[in-house]
């Protein structure tokens, strides 16, 4: 992920809640600066969408509060990335 784009969805994130340094607010994940620039937008979406996904089904494995607290910073994340999508265009 070039530059520009990790600081669009830090600032993205952390309007969301997150803390600057990448940690969701209930600590379920870390969306640090060292993983987002191995990403490329689209592959960041596409683990959150699965990791949502995987979230729904493991409810009876780790409890409904804890999986309430991952889903829920789950799609704060996924709405970061679709904010910085449709801010998106072509020079």
């Amino acid at each position: 992920m070039n530059d520009r784009i990790l600081t669009a969805l830090k600032d993205e994130l952390v309007a969301r809640g997150f803390e600057l340094d990448g940690s969701a607010p209930n600590d379920t994940m870390s969306l640090d600066d060292a993983y987002l620039s191995e990403l490329d937008l689209g592959d960041l979406l596409e683990t959150m969408i699965a990791r949502r996904e995987k979230i729904l089904r493991s409810t009876d494995v780790v409890g409904a509060d804890a999986a309430k607290k991952s889903f829920d910073e789950v799609v704060l994340a996924i709405g970061a990335i679709k904010a910085v999508l449709s801010k998106l265009v072509l020079p």
